[in-house]
């Protein structure tokens, strides 16, 4: 049998929604807990509610009615709490203000700073309307980049509040436009990363979350965004498939997934609120990210730099401030991933404060300002570099390390410009370029050195020019990618065929494999 327990504190405001009805009638999910039993399956009820977080001794999740009526045949007792959205506490002294960026501004305000960042610094900052949502509002960034004629410049990007009612970095990524542009040739640190970086913001992900109760306010704000849908659970997943929540894209996360498509970020973090922490990948996967150790350096190193800058309090949770996504808890579908998995990114997840709205975000920027430069910084670390064949065009070449990566750790070099960045601790590194009808090409002793982008350009040799097949010559390690990135899995016939004991194969073969083993 279920129980439904009520907060006391449940009807502070008049206005507000009095039971789950009420909430969904009103706000479209409602905000509960749940103790943590060890007979409970995690795993399994973060794929019906939204997990926000545990702490406590308890799970705190959002749910649609629909979601809801799901996790009612689990009898699992719960308590339904006052949505957050309704606990916003502004401080009158800090209402928002276009100078002093305080507190939190309307929609109207909103596309009116970003239009300003532009128009007074129209000669770094360029202004994108990356998708719409399903309200009509606009999906804004930023391009922040310096005068200096930098060829290989890192792509940065830094977005926000794809949870509605989580806008404490919603203000942050403002403070930090500002910040970066009114800096720059004034501020050694922010002008050496403006001019050597090609940085992109984007402050509100969800727009029709922040303002469900209307342009003027943020009060009301929910996490879902107009079609009751958890945007972080939206994206693709490595181990769930396309529609690991059960839902269509969304308009949001089709603007998202077209924008990193088309800038191809090396470096990302997507900010929430609800706790403080950087949460490093996977949240799929148990297993580790072939490239743990960075992630834990660049986690370690945000936290670290946070802790000089805030109260003994601030982020000291978990492993003082970090933790890896899978062992906090299970999530499908979340953007990190789906960046790290399908972008062939490196992203991570900061959590900023335990308030969803802290009464004066600004004390937030204090604290996290030198952590932000320092995670830009985090970029200009590791091996740049352009692929050509020897006709001199570019090639789109997968560039990785041997013996190192798997799970789409590796990178690309751009089909356009021929330029990659692999983003790497100080080290030796072996690195391997491969592209369909060339021959692989081994560049050894690669040397990565802290605050350098170590160089290289390559020149891959298209495979047996004399043979009439040679131009369709493939690496059957991508074969075995496209497989499982189409149909979830590796025809043992693939994965153990070795013709005339090379990787190197005619698609002709590939195609009587395919037949055999899949039926194609």
């Amino acid at each position: 049998m279920i129980f439904l327990i009520f907060v006391s504190a449940v009807l502070v405001f008049s206005a507000n929604p009095q039971s789950a009805d009420d909430y969904f009638r009103v706000m479209g999910e409602i905000y509960f807990r749940f103790p943590v039993y060890p007979q409970i399956d995690l795993n399994k009820v973060s794929k019906i509610v939204s997990i926000s977080k545990i702490s406590n001794d308890y799970v705190y999740a959002y749910a649609s009615e629909k979601e809801f009526n799901e996790f009612l045949k689990t009898n699992i007792s719960f308590e339904i709490l006052q949505h957050p959205g309704y606990l916003v506490n502004i401080d009158p002294a800090l209402r928002f203000s276009k100078q002093l960026l305080s507190s939190y501004p309307s929609y109207p305000d909103y596309i009116e700073m970003m239009n300003n960042f532009h128009q007074q610094y129209p000669d770094i900052c360029s202004l994108y309307e990356i998708g719409s949502t399903t309200n009509g509002r606009k999906i804004l960034a930023v391009k922040i980049t310096g005068l200096t004629d930098t060829f290989f410049k890192p792509k940065v990007f830094l977005t926000s509040t794809i949870h509605g009612n989580e806008p404490a970095g919603y203000m942050m990524m403002l403070y930090l436009i500002e910040d970066l542009l009114s800096g720059y040739g004034k501020n050694n640190n922010i002008t050496e990363i403006v001019d050597r970086c090609e940085i992109w913001i984007n402050p509100l992900a969800n727009p029709d979350g922040t303002y469900w109760a209307g342009d003027d306010t943020v009060f009301g704000a929910r996490r879902y965004n107009a079609n009751n849908v958890d945007l972080n659970r939206n994206f693709p997943d490595p181990q769930e498939g396309m529609h690991p929540d059960g839902n269509e894209w969304q308009l949001e996360t089709i603007a998202m997934m077209n924008f990193a498509d088309l800038m191809k970020p090396c470096l990302s973090a997507n900010f929430h609120s609800g706790t403080e922490v950087v949460n490093y990948p996977w949240d799929t996967w148990e297993r580790l990210h072939p490239d743990n150790d960075w992630f834990v350096y660049i986690s370690r190193k945000y936290a670290d730099t946070v802790h000089l800058n805030s109260p003994e309090d601030y982020m000291n949770n978990f492993n003082n401030g970090i933790t890896n996504g899978y062992s906090w808890y299970r999530i499908t579908g979340g953007r990190q991933d789906y960046m790290n998995y399908f972008q062939y990114c490196r992203e991570i997840t900061i959590e900023l404060s335990d308030d969803f709205f802290p009464s004066n975000p600004y004390v937030y920027w204090t604290y996290n300002r030198d952590a932000l430069i320092g995670f830009i910084y985090q970029s200009l670390t590791g091996i740049c570099g352009r692929v050509f064949c020897q006709e001199g065009e570019v090639v789109c070449a997968k560039v990785e390390i041997p013996g190192h990566d798997y799970d789409n750790s590796f990178v690309f070099s751009d089909g356009n410009s021929g330029k990659f960045f692999r983003l790497l601790l100080p080290e030796i590194y072996n690195l391997k370029f491969s592209a369909p009808y060339h021959y692989p090409l081994l560049l050894e002793n690669v040397n990565v050195e802290s605050g350098i982008l170590t160089n290289v350009s390559v020149m891959l040799e298209h495979a047996e020019k004399g043979d009439p097949s040679a131009d369709r010559v493939i690496d059957i390690e991508d074969v075995i990618l496209c497989l499982k990135m189409a149909i979830g899995l590796v025809p043992e016939d693939l994965k153990s065929c070795d013709i005339n004991g090379d990787t190197m194969i005619d698609i002709t073969d590939v195609i009587l494999i395919l037949r055999k083993a899949i039926g194609l």
